[in-house]
């Protein structure tokens, strides 16, 4: 009996196989259909969310307009540093800057949900006027696109980010150049805003990216964060501050301005060892030792800014040119000396001969006169 059921039941397995194969692909079919039109749906639903939480929106006014003022926390992200220049006294700087507050205008379902949106939506609401007080030059990037970033959540709570290089302000301190360390600010502001406004604040990580942060001539030993209020004649506005610990590098000063220096020095006082005849060779070691030093001197003050005060580099390099020219007075006072000594010296035996030919000449002129005695010895 089991063996005649054997084959049926193979038969119906098979069958069922079959049915299931042709039935897949149909389901599959469906639900790509289902979840196409959920998308469909949902896409709908967020551009009559977007466009119904606009309308009426009005972007002149910050959120809680005449109420408490509107806080705004901010956060950075170091990219890169890019140059310092001590000539212009500012530093080039690339980051991201992210600004967080709060629009219940714009809340529209759960805090949990969040729209990613184009930076084009931030030109429909209202942003922050943020300013860097230190600024000389920024700009934002655009490629491919404005790198900008606006993220809404349900609540209304709003994320904008962007990422731009500016070139900020930096007053240095140059008495110790180059031993020195040098303190870069971040100046952040509100430009229109007064603290009776908007409040800006450090988030809890303020600032990311310093460590792996390299800069050639400088290393980073720290960075610090703070807040205060700046009172200027439109008002009380906060402002936010971030502080770089810069100390500059001594390896390429000391190849390209400590090791030439100590060398032409060194050279200058190869003439002590040519003869003091051989006046061709000494003054020109000794002129083209200054004139290098001239150059050395000149190339270090190229980048530098026109300052008044004393540097350590400029001690250094006085120095270096005082022994430098004191190499060549030698010369000048060693040739004075000797060839002064040897005319004095051919004076004093002229005079001798001069006086011992007047001596013989008078012997003469009183024997010719017959004063003349001769002694005979026997």
């Amino acid at each position: 009996m089991s063996a005649r059921r054997t084959p049926h039941a193979r038969a119906s397995r098979l069958h069922a196989q079959r049915i299931a194969r042709a039935i897949l692909p149909l389901v599959l079919t469906i639900a790509q259909a289902h979840e196409a039109v959920v998308a469909v749906d949902r896409l709908e639903n967020v551009t009559h969310t977007v466009s119904r939480i606009l309308d009426g929106y009005d972007i002149r006014l910050r959120p809680n307009f005449g109420g408490d003022p509107l806080y705004v926390g901010m956060d950075l992200t170091i990219a890169s540093f890019d140059a310092i220049s001590e000539v212009n006294m500012d530093y080039t700087i690339t980051l991201y800057l992210n600004q967080y507050w709060k629009d219940e205008r714009l809340a529209f379902g759960l805090p949990d949900e969040v729209l990613t949106l184009s930076g084009d939506f931030a030109d429909k609401i209202w942003v922050p006027d943020t300013f860097f007080a230190n600024d000389k030059n920024s700009f934002l990037h655009d490629v491919t696109e404005r790198n900008k970033l606006v993220r809404l959540g349900g609540d209304g709570s709003i994320t904008y980010g962007m990422r731009f290089t500016a070139t900020l302000a930096c007053m240095m301190d140059l008495h110790y150049y180059p031993l020195d360390s040098q303190n870069c600010t971040v100046e952040i502001e509100s430009y229109g805003y007064t603290v009776s406004d908007v409040v800006m604040y450090w988030k809890e990580t303020p600032v990311r990216g310093v460590e792996d942060a390299e800069l050639p001539q400088f290393t980073i030993l720290g960075h610090e964060t703070n807040d205060r209020k700046e009172k200027l004649a439109t008002g009380v506005y906060q402002r936010l501050s971030l502080s770089f610990k810069l100390r500059r590098n001594i390896g390429y000063f000391v190849f390209q301005t400590y090791l030439p220096s100590i060398l032409i020095v060194m050279l200058s006082w190869v003439s002590f060892w040519i003869n003091h005849e051989a006046t061709s060779a000494r003054v020109a070691l000794g002129i083209t030792t200054v004139l290098t030093m001239t150059t050395i001197s000149t190339g270090v003050r190229s980048s530098l800014p026109r300052i008044s005060y004393v540097k350590a580099i400029d001690i250094y390099l006085v120095m270096c040119f005082v022994f430098v020219f004191a190499a060549l007075l030698e010369y000048a006072a060693v040739n004075y000396t000797y060839w002064g000594a040897r005319a004095r010296k051919r004076a004093k035996l002229k005079n001798r001969d001069q006086m011992s030919t007047s001596t013989s000449v008078e012997k003469d002129l009183k024997c010719a006169a017959g004063k003349c005695t001769r002694k005979i010895t026997y």
